[in-house]
């Protein structure tokens, strides 16, 4: 079974592999760099636009199937494409665009959102949607009511509202999820990667054969990018990139079926770290966007481990997590976030001593 998904993961892996030399070539040509900082780690240049080859390769692996196998289908087809895959492409084409210009000059964090939420528009208006939520005993919640439907170039478009603004929530959420951790040498690319592996699993064992090849096409891709992101970092993924992970890890959790406390327990601590920086500067008073050196990958850092430590240790939180959301149904899922947040809690109260400590001895 898992053969049948090798090709396309493997051929992903090489087109990033090679794409990111060349877009790596190009960042150094035009002096696309991103320098230093005393917010970022990095102690010299590297080039950026890494999120140029992670699309492309998306894009040639997805047009490639549109034109040569119906694999990729999730329902209802737009003139020549699968409907939903035509509203993935298109708002990850806006990101991209975006994520560009913001690597070269810079985009207002306001701006920025504003077509963060333009693209999670376009996939949920496509389609790509959460109709209900699992709870605990096997009861669900229906998010298809009310429903607003509507007909664009003669065809039909179904808006269900409730279960439509919880997804637009949810890519916002990974997208932002993702850009606020691209802060350590290929964590961002690491922590993708592991996700879309859980999905694929979770997906063969549910039967949803696009869904695990959609999977498979993106973690090949991450695959691919993450031995030039891995530190030390030879170009990094930039907004481009890490605003395109998440988008793709959001949509492809949603696509055939919700796939959220799968994908929130491997994202666990990376989502929660957001909550929390989040609250911490709106509490303080200071924009919710503001970069700084207070999240949990720079606490670890701060508390003496290496990058490659730090990077290491989340992801294996991250699989260790990931293996138990395959493997469980929804109750014990929701008995290991609970776990999940009872170690975030602890891994961060951990860290506060650390700190106090290598102070106290520097002090």
């Amino acid at each position: 079974m898992i053969r049948a998904y090798l090709p396309s993961f493997v051929i992903s892996a090489l087109i990033c592999g090679g794409l990111t030399f060349y877009v790596r070539l190009i960042a150094q040509k035009l002096k696309l760099f991103d320098q230093p900082s005393p917010r970022k780690i990095h102690p010299y240049p590297l080039p950026r636009l890494g999120g140029v080859a992670i699309v492309i390769t998306f894009l040639i692996m997805t047009v490639g199937y549109i034109f040569a196998s119906r694999r990729l289908n999730f329902g209802e087809h737009l003139w020549f494409a699968d409907q939903k895959l035509m509203g993935v492409i298109l708002g990850l084409i806006v990101l991209l665009i975006v994520g560009i210009l913001d690597d070269i000059r810079g985009v207002a964090p306001l701006k920025k959102l504003f077509w963060q939420l333009t693209a999670a528009v376009i996939v949920v208006s496509f389609g790509v949607s959460i109709s209900f939520l699992r709870l605990p005993f096997g009861s669900h919640v229906d998010l298809t009511n009310p429903q607003i439907y509507f007909t664009l170039f003669g065809h039909g478009f179904n808006i269900e509202i409730l279960g439509d603004f919880i997804s637009v929530f949810w890519i916002l959420l990974l997208i932002n999820t993702f850009n606020f951790l691209d802060g350590l040498d290929g964590l961002a690319t690491g922590i993708s990667l592991i996700s879309a592996i859980v999905i694929f699993f979770l997906s063969i064992s549910l039967g949803q054969d696009a869904s695990a090849l959609l999977a498979a096409v993106i973690a090949g891709t991450a695959l691919g990018f993450l031995p030039w992101n891995f530190n030390p970092a030879r170009i990094f993924l930039g907004d481009s990139g890490s605003m395109a992970l998440g988008y793709l890890i959001g949509v492809l959790a949603m696509i055939s079926g919700g796939k959220l406390a799968t994908s929130f327990l491997v994202l666990g601590i990376p989502v929660l770290d957001v909550g929390w920086v989040v609250l911490r500067r709106l509490f303080k008073g200071k924009s919710p966007f503001l970069a700084d050196r207070r999240h949990l990958h720079h606490r670890l850092l701060t508390a003496g481990l290496t990058q490659k430590q730090s990077v290491i240790l989340l992801y294996i939180i991250s699989m260790i997590f990931g293996t138990v959301a395959i493997i469980s149904k929804t109750q014990e899922k929701i008995t290991a976030l609970l776990i999940l947040i009872g170690l975030m809690i602890a891994l961060a109260l951990m860290l506060v001593i650390l700190e106090l400590r290598k102070r106290t001895r520097n002090g």
